[in-house]
């Protein structure tokens, strides 16, 4: 099949896009009703698709809540020109904050932090602890 040419002068990112090398225990998550995406995604699986669909970059954003998961995908940005963004992963609560904060504040391509909050239990996003930590 001819690869199709897209004459739509529309560039285009992708606000949101997940990488990982998988793992079924970290990523169990990823349920057999998912089998499809229990494999590694890579920014190479992605870069072909994008090209033909004018996508010219995206912001990789966090799927393992760990500052590992932050510095694989700081890795991978630094690595591939058309990520041009991270939203990774740093422990608001933790008493050392300000610390991971500065350090990951030194990383051009990171633009912020997120927490899964689905599986966190009743009241965790309003409680003080957190609270206090996310408004540094």
């Amino acid at each position: 099949m001819a690869e199709r040419e897209n004459t739509n002068s529309l560039s285009i990112i992708d606000s949101h896009q997940h990488f990982w090398i998988y793992n079924p225990v970290r990523d169990a998550w990823i349920t057999d009703e998912m089998k499809i995406i229990q494999r590694n995604f890579l920014p190479e699986d992605l870069a072909p698709l994008y090209k033909q669909n004018n996508v010219v970059g995206c912001v990789a954003v966090q799927a393992d809540q760990s500052e590992t998961e932050t510095e694989f995908l700081l890795s991978l940005a630094n690595e591939y020109d058309f990520i041009l963004g991270v939203v990774g992963w740093v422990d608001l609560r933790s008493d050392s904050l300000e610390e991971r904060l500065q350090h990951f504040g030194s990383f051009k391509k990171l633009k912020g932090f997120r927490h899964i909050a689905q599986a966190e239990p009743k009241g965790f996003l309003t409680s003080q602890k957190f609270e206090r930590e996310s408004d540094l």
